[in-house]
């Protein structure tokens, strides 16, 4: 029989997940407004400032990643924050079930795995995406196109070192990229369905 859910656990899940979802929205509506300048006396961007800010600023001290000019901070908060949610929520529902501790290792391996699919994910648009524009010639100078070029070519540069993917003018590393990445994310898959097996 079906051991009752413990009422008190299942609402701070709740409540967990509902401020990290909020304070996930505030860091992404920090990041879009950032983009276009606006006056840094508006009561909204100032509140927004001392919300994410703290935050913000401890990640560019720890990962000071740029690409194209444009800060990556918000997204390594967002991808934190997105863990931290699905880890510490499921979690909690976890215990609150009664199920044993010890299951709480596999969810961590689960919810890394989560992540790590849905970054990978991101980056195989991005490959997509450069491979559209390199058949388009588009501005090079463009913030969008900076901003892809800068988030592949680090990957894509050695690719072409080490194997003759140029054929009849066209460059086929960013479709032997994406394909290595969609292969990495059907194998995290499988080892995420594994690890679901282990749970006790």
């Amino acid at each position: 029989m079906p051991s009752t859910p413990n009422s008190f656990m299942t609402s701070l899940a709740s409540l967990l997940n509902l401020a990290l979802t909020v304070y996930m929205w505030l860091v992404i509506i920090r990041a879009v407004i950032s983009w276009v300048n606006p006056n840094p006396y508006n009561p909204v961007v100032q509140f927004l400032g001392r919300i994410t800010d703290p935050a913000l600023n401890q990640i560019r001290r720890i990962f000071p990643l740029t690409l194209g000019g444009l800060d990556f901070s918000p997204v390594i908060l967002i991808l934190l924050l997105v863990f931290a949610n699905d880890f510490v929520v499921f979690s909690l529902n976890w215990l609150a079930h009664g199920r044993p501790a010890s299951g709480l290792a596999p969810i961590f391996i689960i919810s890394l795995i989560r992540l790590t699919q849905g970054v990978l994910f991101a980056f195989l648009v991005i490959i997509i995406v450069r491979a559209v524009l390199s058949w388009i010639s588009p501005d090079p100078y463009n913030p969008l196109v900076r901003l892809v070029y800068g988030a592949t070519e680090p990957v894509l540069y050695p690719l072409r070192r080490r194997l003759p993917l140029v054929h009849r003018g066209y460059d086929l590393a960013p479709l032997a990229l994406g394909l290595a990445v969609y292969l990495a994310i059907y194998v995290l898959g499988w080892a995420q369905g594994a690890v679901s097996l282990a749970l006790p």
